[in-house]
């Protein structure tokens, strides 16, 4: 393992290109879906919803991987770890969707070979992508899971902005400019959607989720974060954002501030590992 007395610097840029690969192949397919003109399918709706479970639970995902390295001893443990941790978010996002769609409704879905197809592949690859990322790993548990604890952080934050926050705002805006340009007439820029319009514009905003989620990846192998620890959403007015109750904000930047301490010490190599597993 690496020792901790010896911090690392600066930019990983092969982790970079790595981390970000993924996304950035995403993005890129979502923008040349958005160039594909005359759909005659409307699957892109259904699909760009299923999207935002299946991206909290990736980010969960992240979050086990982050305990797996936090709490690794062996290479078999830590498969173990990974795996029982897996299952059990897995009951539990079930028992959230029972609870959503009802037994019935959710039974009907699950029968679909289209649907449980493509979940038990997902779980597959990710199950199989974890097992072996933290079985054949040889670096230092306790900075990796740093990062991988910032990142599932700032992607359930990424996440509630793109998927919540901004779609609500941009429609406003695009509904007052639209009034604006009915009831004045200096608006004639503002285009009228039509569904080939809507469709490229949700697809091209898909594909900017994705940067955004390759940037916040990258982040995480900088060298300002080796530096300083603090992820690419913690600041302040981004919280804001969120659209916290006060009281809540206030928990979550205590929070955050104890979290980003501890990363900090762990990626500069001042932490004891007995240390770094607090929390």
């Amino acid at each position: 393992m690496t020792n901790h007395h010896e911090p690392p610097q600066d930019t990983d840029w092969p982790a970079i290109a790595l981390w970000t690969l993924v996304p950035l192949v995403v993005a890129a397919g979502f923008v040349y879906a958005a160039m594909t003109p005359q759909w005659e399918s409307d699957d892109w709706v259904r699909g760009l919803l299923v999207l935002i479970p299946l991206e909290y639970f990736r980010a969960f995902v992240t979050s086990i991987l982050s305990d797996t390295y936090r709490e690794y001893r062996t290479p078999l443990q830590a498969a173990r770890f990974f795996l029982v941790s897996l299952l059990i978010l897995i009951v539990i996002a079930a028992a959230i969707s029972l609870y959503v769609l009802g037994f019935r409704d959710f039974i009907d879905l699950i029968r679909k070979p289209e649907v449980y197809t493509a979940v038990a592949l997902a779980l597959a690859v990710i199950a199989v992508d974890g097992v072996i990322g933290v079985y054949f790993f040889r670096g230092d548990p306790l900075r990796l899971a740093a990062r991988l604890q910032a990142v599932a952080d700032d992607a359930k934050d990424w996440l509630q902005l793109a998927a919540f926050q901004a779609p609500i705002v941009l429609a406003l805006s695009y509904g007052v400019l639209l009034l604006l340009k009915e009831s004045r007439g200096g608006f004639a820029w503002v285009p009228d959607v039509g569904s080939d319009a809507l469709r490229s514009a949700c697809l091209l905003y898909a594909a900017f989720y994705f940067f955004g989620k390759a940037i916040l990846l990258a982040h995480a192998n900088t060298a300002q974060f080796n530096r300083t620890g603090r992820r690419l959403f913690a600041s302040r007015w981004i919280q804001l954002l969120i659209w916290q109750k006060s009281q809540e904000r206030e928990i979550s930047e205590r929070n955050e501030r104890s979290a980003e301490r501890k990363r900090r010490a762990v990626l500069s190599g001042e932490a004891e590992p007995g240390v770094a597993r607090e929390g």
